[in-house]
């Protein structure tokens, strides 16, 4: 019983002080705000105001699944309140939900010490990559706590591997797939896992596979379908990728050098990092679970083939079309899979030793590896803390952009551009945030009928925000070469044309 109450104490704990910290974050200035923010939250109000999922372009939504601008119009619809504002709460509440889900998973681990728990927990309350994801207003929010559900729910299922089971689980991922597209991972995790287990019948196992198929894809096909009716694409135009796979790599391998070993950047060490990470886990969970598939959790086992599939998936499709760079927003879901799968053999082979100073000796290398993991995320957190204090949270809430010459200029009463004219930037989502006003985005430059189509526009005004960088877009003196265009106002930030008829 004691135990039971310290157990619950100590996840209890590890939550409300990540709620603290997240909420502490948001309270200066509020929740951070970035372009695709801007898209779920225009999309949001548009459901609400006229039953139309489209964003702040009049577009229809395609670029991102429905299901987050939903819950975010159906929060607005319920509370009266904008989603700006109640995300700023709802945010830390939903990372201690996500601590409160790791606490439960720890519990089921079986870990050979009582303080294995506790350090796992710290390690995730005070991650830099977590606490960054839960100050922003991005969907990465929610598709964490759904990733932790599907490996309880899949470990659940593993159990006792039912039908009933499996449906929640392929109910897991389906509704995954409205939050990300990333979420084809979990449908590709939870197959792999039912395909290689090794106790269902061969009959019952094809059965599970072709039931858990078809419902985990469910809502991402009819996503897809609205999407190509219409826009004539599953996603959004995509370009090809432009970034070569090895600098794909170093990304990737930065980004954990940045999450574990804070302040070390090179190059070539990023790559090594990012290779021998994959590899780790592709040795890790192919070669070594089959011979310790008894000794590992079900959830180590959930865990490893996650991350593995997640991390090929990020950098495959990073390299194959093009997006933002891989960075940690992007790879936030692998945090928690990789502490608890890189963490638990420390445990296991402690257990396993036949000497007492081989047990300690392994104790103290977990112990080291906590250690190493605390002390650069206490650095990351302290160094950003002082950031966001000076500065705010990044993004369209950062001071920069409130105190903004430009922006003063867009919310100046009357409002300063005639009608019928219609708005384009290089930042339309900062237009939209702080005016209200619908904008267009330049057309991107690897598109040559949206490119033609922009150039042989009419009446328009086009809004330059020196910090609003987009490689894929049309740059101002591609603009100005091609299209009449004078200057009527000029600031240090950015600038305002508007169409010579």
């Amino acid at each position: 019983m004691e135990r039971n109450l310290l157990t619950y104490a100590e996840t209890l704990g590890a939550a409300i002080i990540g709620f603290i910290i997240t909420y502490v974050f948001t309270h200066r200035g509020g929740i951070g705000i970035s372009p695709d923010s801007i898209s779920y939250v225009s999309t949001a109000r548009n459901l609400v105001a006229s039953g139309q999922a489209v964003d702040f372009t009049g577009h229809p939504l395609i670029d991102f699944p429905l299901g987050f601008p939903f819950l975010l119009g159906t929060g607005l619809k319920l509370t009266h309140i904008d989603p700006v504002a109640f995300m700023a709460l709802v945010c830390p509440l939903m990372f201690a939900i996500a601590i409160g889900l790791c606490g439960y998973m720890a519990d089921r681990m079986e870990y050979t010490s009582r303080w294995y728990k506790p350090l796992l927990l710290l390690c995730i309350t005070l991650s830099p990559a977590l606490i960054e994801v839960y100050i922003m207003l991005w969907s990465e929010t929610l598709f964490i706590i759904f990733s932790l559900l599907f490996m309880i729910a899949m470990r659940h299922y593993l159990l006792k591997r039912n039908m009933g089971r499996l449906l929640v689980v392929a109910g897991v991922c389906a509704l995954s797939c409205t939050i990300r597209y990333a979420g084809i991972t979990l449908i590709g995790t939870g197959g792999l896992l039912i395909l290689i287990d090794r106790y269902p019948s061969l009959s019952v196992k094809c059965k599970h596979l072709f039931c858990f198929g078809l419902v985990s894809v469910s809502l991402l096909l009819i996503n897809f379908w609205r999407n190509y009716s219409l826009s004539g694409t599953l996603m959004g135009q995509r370009q090809k990728g432009v970034t070569p796979l090895l600098k794909n790599l170093a990304y990737f391998g930065g980004t954990f050098t940045d999450w574990f070993f804070y302040g070390i950047e090179h190059y070539h060490l990023s790559v090594l990092l990012g290779l021998i990470l994959i590899a780790l886990l592709a040795i890790y969970f192919t070669h070594g679970l089959p011979a310790l598939l008894k000794e590992y959790p079900a959830l180590v086992r959930i865990a490893l083939c996650f991350a593995l599939l997640y991390s090929l998936f990020m950098v495959g499709s990073a390299t194959i079309s093009r997006f933002e760079q891989i960075d940690s927003r992007l790879l936030s879901p692998l945090y928690i899979p990789l502490v608890f799968g890189l963490a638990y053999p420390f445990s296991l082979f402690t257990k396993k030793a036949a000497l007492r100073y081989s047990r300690r000796w392994w104790r103290a290398a977990a112990l080291a590896f906590f250690l190493v993991i605390l002390s650069s995320q206490l650095i990351a957190d302290n160094q950003w803390r002082s950031e966001i204090m000076e500065g705010g949270i990044g993004g369209y809430t950062e001071d920069d952009w409130s105190d903004s010459p430009l922006v003063k200029y867009l919310q100046s009463k009357p409002w300063p551009f005639q009608s019928g004219y219609t708005l384009y930037s290089n930042s339309p989502e900062g237009v939209y945030f702080f005016t209200g006003s619908s904008c267009l985005l330049l057309p991107q430059e690897a598109f040559p009928g949206p490119v033609k189509e922009y150039y042989q526009s009419g009446k328009q005004y086009l809004i330059w925000f020196k910090d609003g960088d987009n490689p894929a877009i049309l740059t101002l003196q591609q603009v100005l070469s091609h299209k009449r265009l004078q200057l009527i106002q000029q600031f240090d930030d950015g600038a305002v044309y508007q169409t010579v008829d």
